[in-house]
């Protein structure tokens, strides 16, 4: 099989000795400004360069770890294909990855109730464990009906890229019950239906809970949420173990789909082991908080 960019990057990285903000720092004193969060996300797989200055910056990498020229940028390949989602406003094309297989598990659930609802409010709770990893996050739901008609909403989660979907469980806690899922058979993505009591009449709204769990999860980096649709407010809040706080944690957003992420100044954490943000009016994009372990 051939080797992926984001294990051979990985594996560079891990050869060098380097953290990933010391791997910041050397492309900075070059003049090359690559975010620790954008390093992260292309050593899991979650994106990949492809702009200009990301492929000049990998180009430069490829300098840092000692390694062969366009040893890494040979395994890009071409350019992936962007905005193949047909439907208006549905997709997470340029927001999550990947994007071709949240078409694939996504589209084939998507019904009337999809274009129905607005969302009020929205919190995620997310709990690292001990072993660095997600095991849990719990999200709660303050939905708005536009129009008459919605009685279910679909819910969809992506977990770290080695993860086997078939280790993604999705319950329903309050509320609202379990209708259809939909794993992605090559990717470490999970759709499932969330089921009202009844249909939803314009200007009613409907709150529920709902949980996903991962049996045996990969070391975790971050926690992110992406946007469809606009959202009133939303809450993330990440709990580390005792004995697992890592070494800094900061804040990132993506203001609009294939938009460059923007980190936010480092987050303190609580004696509690808790970090959050808060954010109102939000547009879609993506909002989440990523973290280095020592």
């Amino acid at each position: 099989m051939p080797e992926k960019f984001h294990s051979a990057l990985r594996a560079a990285i891990e050869d060098s000795g380097l953290t990933l903000d010391r791997l910041r720092h050397r492309l900075a004193q070059r003049g090359i400004q690559v975010s620790v969060t954008s390093l992260s996300y292309w050593q899991q797989g979650r994106s990949r360069p492809e702009r200009a200055d990301s492929l000049r910056a990998v180009h430069a990498i490829e300098g840092i770890l000692g390694m062969p020229r366009h040893s890494l940028v040979a395994l890009l390949g071409p350019p992936r294909p962007r905005g193949r989602w047909t439907k208006r406003d549905r997709d997470y094309d340029g927001i999550l990855g990947p994007s071709d297989a949240l078409a694939e598990a996504i589209m084939p659930m998507l019904g009337p109730s999809d274009s129905k609802l607005g969302v009020l409010s929205q919190e995620d709770s997310c709990v690292v464990g001990a072993d660095r990893t997600i095991h849990s996050v719990q999200t709660r739901l303050v939905v708005e009906a536009t129009a008459d008609g919605p009685d279910r909403y679909l819910a969809v989660y992506c977990a770290e890229p080695e993860t086997d979907s078939a280790d993604i469980a999705v319950r329903a806690l309050a509320n609202c019950r379990l209708g259809r899922v939909r794993r992605h058979a090559g990717a470490a993505v999970i759709a499932a239906e969330l089921l009202f009591d009844r249909r939803l009449r314009v200007g009613e709204t409907q709150f529920f809970d709902y949980a996903v769990t991962v049996s045996a999860p990969p070391v975790s980096y971050d926690y992110r949420r992406g946007f469809r649709y606009p959202a009133d407010f939303y809450l993330l809040r990440v709990q580390f173990a005792d004995g697992a706080v890592p070494a800094r944690v900061h804040g990132f957003a993506q203001l609009k789909p294939h938009a460059e992420t923007h980190v936010s100044d480092e987050l303190i954490v609580t004696s509690g082991r808790w970090v959050h943000r808060a954010e109102r009016g939000v547009k879609p994009g993506m909002i989440g908080v990523a973290w280095e372990w020592d």
